[in-house]
């Protein structure tokens, strides 16, 4: 290994994830990857390079590898670099997030002759993105129940109200139940803006 291979290993051993060169044919056949291969996908650099145990393609979640080949056609014909997130399939059949960024290396005529970019595990930060999903879809669940019931007080409140006013004076218990009613729609009303309020910070904590 050449010293400045030694720079490039030594650099990519200290970030998250694996640099990569490979050719532009239906496998991504790899020519050379330095960094944490082994972490990502369980197999050793050697055995990904010319794809000698597994190519690099079979690694990819098969519902993701579309669309990473569709980010990759779409930047090359705008001659811009792409970003795609995908799953990896470890050797032991393990899924784990990453993201990748890379560009096409051309030759003088503007024909790809090699693909390369970098590829960091973002399996935790997707883990917190699906923790807040979730999060946010019970608190949906929750403040619609209020709203529910909400409604249902406002009802009960009014109702109380008119039979206190056709009640007149033998109608002072209708008036009271329709105070206490009112102050506790009043209360769940309080409630569901503070959920309400809870869920736009959650959703702005996703973008």
């Amino acid at each position: 290994m050449s010293e400045h291979d030694n720079v490039y290993e030594s650099i990519a051993t200290r970030m998250n994830g694996f640099l990569y060169r490979c050719r532009n044919d239906d496998h991504y056949t790899m020519l050379n990857l330095t960094g944490r291969v082994k972490d990502l996908t369980g197999y050793e650099s050697d055995e990904l390079i010319g794809n000698r145990s597994q190519s690099y393609i079979e690694l990819i979640h098969a519902d993701d590898a579309a669309g990473l080949d569709q980010a990759i056609e779409s930047a090359i014909n705008a001659d811009q670099n792409w970003h795609a997130d995908y799953r990896l399939k470890g050797r032991d059949g393990s899924l784990r997030w990453v993201s990748e960024y890379g560009g096409a290396v051309k030759d003088a005529d503007g024909n790809v002759i090699y693909l390369e970019g970098v590829v960091t595990d973002i399996q935790s930060r997707k883990q917190n993105e699906e923790q807040l999903a979730a999060l946010s879809r019970n608190m949906a669940k929750e403040t619609e129940q209020i709203v529910s019931a909400l409604k249902m007080l406002q009802l009960l409140s009014i109702n109380a109200g008119i039979e206190a006013a056709r009640a007149g004076e033998a109608g002072k218990g209708f008036a009271v139940v329709a105070d206490n009613v009112r102050r506790l729609a009043d209360d769940t009303s309080s409630s569901a803006k503070t959920i309400t309020d809870l869920m736009k910070r959650l959703d702005q904590l996703k973008m």
